[in-house]
């Protein structure tokens, strides 16, 4: 699949302060460490993985992180067609970035056991066409009505919603439409490197610039150069892991994905970011990924780890028809990839506890006009968080 074909010049140059980097976009103007100025790669054969060069208990109930080096101390030599590790400065970075982590770490993992009782009721609502509740304890009504509000708000003139939040600390939490099938975009780019983190032992060493770009920029020819060279087999082991079908490893931006697919994958994410033995000092990368709704939202409150994904999807002078074929001029080439959509994911560390959501919208990326203050998952965010705070 072409997935890293280039679309919407004329809006590129409009767009690059923005950091248009995202599922289906026209790449970043923003300085991407490790690639060649001439903007080319060496190629990297495809057809065998990199072994992974120590066993890693990949199991989320596992808290050891004792080691006799960290990944980050290995020498590595780095191959033909790898970026190398991260050479930014942390000086350089957003103010989230350097200051992470923000949170009270050891705290955080005392959740790794209850992953597995998270993911179960998950599984377990009933939220098709409804928002439902599920766990213990129950949200406040007002919380409820706001959040319902702001699904309808986005599900005006046929627009598809799609949600999903789990408070940690109570295991309860709520669902829309959770199974719904819907394209995940560059939300799945949290979950691929959280798997590489844990499956590749010198991966940040190897490969860490292309890593930051994926996860800090959305860059799309990153991501693909991380598909590349670490294969699919320990994203697929993640999935089993975490009762979600194999197939989604297959797409590098899977269409019939779902929310609760995404969700169940970030409960593993959540347990090898808060694993320095594993991370080591790369979750800060994901505490102000690119337009992410949570972020900008809540970032000024809370510390987060969140990846979001988009895609224009449609041409912004016309109408919004959810049943008209997508112009060509508005899609990157792959048919597998070629929706509108407003999607963002992660995790909220508050002072009751943190929580993890995903919310998927087919809402066309064009619609977030500045790509900060108008992202329209702006308020659904904060309902969402408001029912946090009431279990």
């Amino acid at each position: 699949m072409n997935i890293r074909k280039k679309i919407y010049p004329a809006v590129a140059a409009l767009l690059a302060a923005a950091v248009l980097a995202g599922c289906g976009s026209s790449g970043s103007s923003l300085e991407i460490v490790g690639a060649p100025e001439d903007g080319t790669y060496a190629q990297v054969s495809t057809t065998e993985p990199p072994a992974a060069e120590s066993e890693i208990d990949s199991s989320e109930e596992s808290t050891d992180t004792s080691a006799d080096e960290s990944k980050a101390d290995v020498p590595v030599e780095v191959k033909p067609g790898y970026s190398g590790p991260i050479v930014a400065s942390l000086d350089d970075e957003p103010e989230a970035i350097r200051n992470a982590p923000a949170y009270d770490t050891e705290s955080a993992k005392t959740y790794f056991d209850l992953m597995p009782k998270i993911r179960e009721l998950a599984n377990s609502v009933d939220d098709n066409f409804k928002l439902a509740s599920f766990g213990s304890s129950t949200p406040s009504s007002e919380s409820l009505k706001k959040l319902e509000n702001e699904i309808y708000k986005l599900s005006a003139n046929g627009h598809k919603v799609s949600l999903i939040m789990a408070d940690l600390k109570t295991c309860s939490g709520v669902a829309y439409s959770s199974t719904r099938k819907m394209c995940t975009q560059s939300t799945i780019k949290s979950v691929y490197v959280g798997s590489v983190l844990e499956g590749f032992v010198n991966c940040v060493a190897e490969n860490g610039a292309f890593m930051r770009n994926t996860i800090e920029f959305s860059d799309n020819d990153s991501y693909g150069k991380l598909r590349d060279i670490y294969g699919d087999e320990n994203f697929k082991k993640w999935c089993t892991e975490t009762g979600v079908d194999t197939s989604f490893a297959d797409d590098y931006y899977p269409r019939n994905g779902s929310a609760k697919d995404l969700f169940k994958l970030w409960t593993k994410l959540y347990c090898v970011l808060n694993d320095e033995g594993l991370s080591t000092g790369f979750a800060r990368y994901y505490a102000d990924s690119a337009n992410s709704a949570a972020k900008e939202q809540l970032g000024d409150r809370y510390p987060v780890q969140t990846k979001a994904g988009w895609e224009n999807g449609r041409d912004p002078d016309k109408p919004y028809d959810p049943n008209e074929a997508v112009d060509a001029d508005y899609t990157d080439g792959d048919p597998s990839n070629d929706e509108c959509a407003m999607n963002d994911s992660g995790i909220v560390y508050t002072e009751k506890g943190p929580y993890i959501f995903v919310i998927f919208t087919d809402i066309s990326f064009v619609d977030m006009k500045d790509h900060k203050d108008d992202n329209p998952l702006l308020d659904i965010t904060e309902a969402l968080h408001d029912v946090q705070a009431s279990l």
